[in-house]
């Protein structure tokens, strides 16, 4: 675009309807255009310049699903192939074989540059509905976990993630614990309150609201429109939740 186009045009428009004054206003206008235009350019030159070379013009739901895969597989330092066959096998279930086979080249790329969280997560918190980041960080727990370990470099992209999209700090401890507390639900465990977000301190009051809110959150109706896989994982979060519910009640021996 000619520089100072909004000025010149402005002022044209501006003369044409009401002279002199129409003039001055039309140039004054014509400035804010101006000034506008060069603010867009200047971040979106500055966002370029700090995004790692990150490039997703359409804004695509896939590209950055896969480039939040490969960050949490990039944060300890050596991509599993447990966690490629997770990925995969997701892509497959929810976009077919062929598709899958395209965004695996595109993950292989992306694997090999720095993933800019900022430029996806912002975004996607002011897109998707709270459900919908719930069970996309749920997804994104299953990728580091795929491998059998939770290290910390990968707990600090989760967390770094979370944060981003919005997602509470309960929540974010809630679905770290359905993972961590799978085959480790002793009598003597708090993971039943951590899948929940309270403390075992908590009154049954607290418990019984706690637990309303996080079936409210996680039931599986809330996310059909993302797709059958995403829609059977919601329904595996509901369950654990309801059965962490129903061990707090057993211990607690309230109804």
């Amino acid at each position: 675009m000619i520089r100072n186009s909004g000025k010149i045009f402005g002022t044209i428009f501006g003369y044409l309807i009401g002279h002199f004054d129409g003039a001055i206003a039309g140039f004054l206008l014509g400035s804010l255009i101006d000034g506008y235009i060069s603010s867009a350019s200047s971040d979106k030159s500055q966002s370029a310049n700090t995004s790692g070379g990150w490039h997703n013009p359409t804004g695509d739901f896939h590209m950055s699903l896969l480039a939040l895969s490969a960050a949490v597989m990039q944060s300890d330092g050596a991509t599993t192939r447990p966690e490629l066959d997770y990925v995969k096998a997701f892509f497959v279930r929810q976009f077919g074989v062929d598709k899958t086979k395209e965004y695996l080249l595109v993950l292989r790329d992306m694997l090999k540059r720095r993933v800019p969280l900022e430029t996806i997560c912002i975004p996607l918190g002011h897109q998707m509905a709270y459900q919908a980041r719930l069970q996309l960080l749920h997804y994104l727990f299953g990728v580091a976990m795929a491998d059998g370990s939770l290290s910390n470099g990968e707990m600090q992209v989760l967390n770094r993630i979370a944060m981003l999209l919005g997602i509470s700090q309960v929540d974010m401890r809630s679905i770290g614990a359905m993972f961590a507390g799978r085959g480790a639900k002793a009598v003597n465990s708090n993971v039943p309150y951590e899948i929940l977000g309270v403390s075992p301190d908590a009154t049954d009051e607290e418990i019984k609201k706690a637990y309303r809110r996080m079936a409210l959150e996680n039931h599986p109706d809330r996310v059909t429109h993302l797709g059958e896989d995403i829609r059977k994982a919601s329904e595996e979060k509901f369950k654990q939740i309801q059965e962490a519910y129903e061990e707090v009640k057993s211990r607690r021996g309230f109804s």
